[in-house]
């Protein structure tokens, strides 16, 4: 009876993340990917916010920001880029 408490508190907690990992497992709602952007210089990072709409930052001197709407098949450098 010393550590019923704690027994109790650990039980919860443990039922809480197996119930949260299995509500997580059930929503794929991320998919792994490995697309070839059709950027021509070197490239340091590209994110999608969906799946027509991305950017990609160029990498070194020269590196200047490009944008697609039509889920890189077409790459188009930003007006505002620092490179």
């Amino acid at each position: 009876m010393k550590y019923a408490g704690f027994t109790i508190l650990l039980g919860i907690l443990l039922s809480t993340l197996v119930a949260g990992s299995v509500l997580a497992a059930d929503q794929s709602q991320w998919k792994a990917v490995t697309p070839k952007p059709k950027v021509i210089q070197k490239i340091r990072m590209a994110a999608f916010l969906d799946e027509n709409f991305g950017v990609a930052g160029g990498a070194g001197d020269v590196g200047k920001a490009h944008y697609t709407l039509d889920g890189g098949q077409t790459w188009t450098v930003a007006d505002s880029s620092g490179g």
